[in-house]
């Protein structure tokens, strides 16, 4: 028999498997303040300079009207199918389709995010142990991706519940290891002339460079995307209407006052020219950082780097095949992606798409732009169908409390101005960084990235578009 067969009846995840921590968990691991401060640094940090940090601040007050319309949502209408079924609500089934294509392009992009990154931690590791640069560059990265689909798939395959576990051992590892390094950094940068100063919270310091703070933002933006993962396990949290909103706002400040203070500390042991460098090697900034202030320590930062993405990988296999399962359950996908194992009631076909597809685009882009460069191009493209999903949930939570917005003028502040706020913000950074700011940059990083993205997006409205009569009418 297929482990994979349909039964007759509509096919149910798991129910009352997860709880607060455990909803939390999954958002912060996907938010994950180890990868933001390792992965996003760099970029961000090469860009803005001293004023990263306000590139997260900036990030932070962008996403907080986005996490509250997931908290309202996901209050009044929980379902794993999360943004693509309250865009159908909200307006007409076949946009609810093609919002459900969106989400799953942005966290199936996260997902192969996270094989490049094992691979370049990897590559370090080797590097660590006297291998040969030319060698470890194409060894180390094979290594790291084929661990960073084997594992991952290993523990997601059995369930939803052994997620959360591995989820939450990854988060506790990470955090005390961010926490000690860039607690290293604040105390020994006076030592060596960098005096502590807020320079890097000066808003006249941030908007001085407007071209260079939104190619920061776009990475910033990555950072803060994550926190709505928590929405697609609805079915299977316990008292999903109470513990969801809660889950999701409190994933977002936890992490906001983590990774603030990081990139503030991180930015007092930035060398601009070493950093560039890094980048001209194809190698992580961070691990540059970490080794100036720790030397053979900075070995623990490779290592959390690479329990960080497999952690990163858990979560965003997890989004994405419940995405794919919703649609098709709904029939607005292939069938064969609502079929669940018959013992771990996981969607089985689902995730066959996620882990060959994550292990397929690793590798070509390695083999394209190289493998830092790969990590770029992914994280810029995750980024692009972030914010559309952000601007689709800002949108249904006003039709979708429309009746409330006339009633008082706390029902207009919280279902029109607070989501009105999210739209202009989300839709303001998406035509600035991307249209704008990567179209005027090479092909590469640049250019190439917003073609495959409005490809994409295109070919998800086609989807939508050309989708049976009865399942885009939701019957």
């Amino acid at each position: 028999m297929n482990p994979a067969t349909a039964p007759s009846a509509p096919p149910q995840l798991k129910s009352n498997v997860i709880g607060l921590l455990g909803a939390a968990t999954l958002g912060v691991v996907f938010l994950s303040p180890a990868m933001t401060l390792y992965g996003l640094f760099g970029p961000i940090y090469l860009a803005a300079g001293t004023a990263a940090p306000m590139a997260f601040v900036f990030a932070l007050l962008a996403t907080l009207p986005t996490a509250y319309g997931y908290a309202v949502l996901s209050r009044d209408f929980p379902s794993s199918g999360s943004a693509a079924d309250w865009s159908a609500r909200a307006t007409t089934p076949r946009i609810g389709i093609w919002t459900g294509w969106i989400v799953f392009f942005y966290y199936f992009t996260n997902f192969v995010i996270q094989p490049v990154a094992v691979g370049l931690f990897c590559t370090e590791l080797l590097n660590f142990a006297g291998v040969a640069s030319e060698v470890a560059r194409g060894s180390g990265f094979l290594i790291g991706v084929l661990g960073c689909t084997a594992w991952p798939a290993w523990m997601v395959y059995r369930g939803i519940s052994i997620s959360a576990r591995g989820a939450l051992a990854v988060l506790v590892v990470e955090i005390v290891v961010v926490v000690a390094l860039c607690g290293t950094v604040v105390w020994l940068a006076p030592q060596r002339g960098t005096p502590l100063n807020l320079d890097g919270f000066s808003l006249s310091g941030a908007t001085q460079n407007g071209p260079a703070m939104f190619q920061a933002m776009v990475f910033a933006m990555l950072g803060f995307c994550g926190f709505d993962v928590i929405s697609t396990v609805a079915e299977e949290t316990k008292m999903a209407r109470k513990l969801i909103p809660k889950a999701t706002i409190l994933a977002v400040l936890f992490y906001a006052v983590i990774i603030i203070a990081g990139m503030w500390a991180l930015t007092l042991g930035g060398q601009p020219e070493a950093l560039k460098q890094a980048v001209a090697d194809g190698r992580m900034p961070i691990n540059d950082v970490a080794r100036s202030f720790w030397g053979s320590g900075s070995l623990l930062v490779t290592i959390t780097g690479i329990s960080a993405s497999l952690g990163l990988a858990i979560v965003t296999s997890v989004g994405a095949s419940r995405i794919l399962f919703s649609m098709g359950r709904a029939g607005t996908a292939p069938a064969r992606f609502a079929r669940l194992h018959p013992t771990h009631q996981v969607p089985w076909n689902s995730l066959h798409v996620i882990f060959v597809g994550g292990l397929v685009g690793a590798l070509v882009l390695f083999a394209i732009n190289g493998a830092y460069q790969a990590y770029v191009w992914w994280a810029t493209t995750s980024t692009f169908f972030a914010m559309m999903t952000y601007l689709f949930v800002n949108i249904a939570v006003i039709i979708l409390n429309r009746h409330r917005v006339t009633t008082s003028v706390k029902g207009f502040l919280l279902y029109a101005v607070i989501p009105g706020i999210g739209i202009a913000a989300d839709g303001y950074i998406l035509v600035q960084s991307f249209f704008i700011e990567l179209w005027n940059q090479g092909w590469a990083t640049g250019k190439s990235v917003v073609v495959f993205d409005v490809a994409c997006a295109a070919l998800a409205l086609v989807l939508a578009l050309t989708a049976r009569k009865a399942a885009a009418e939701g019957r």
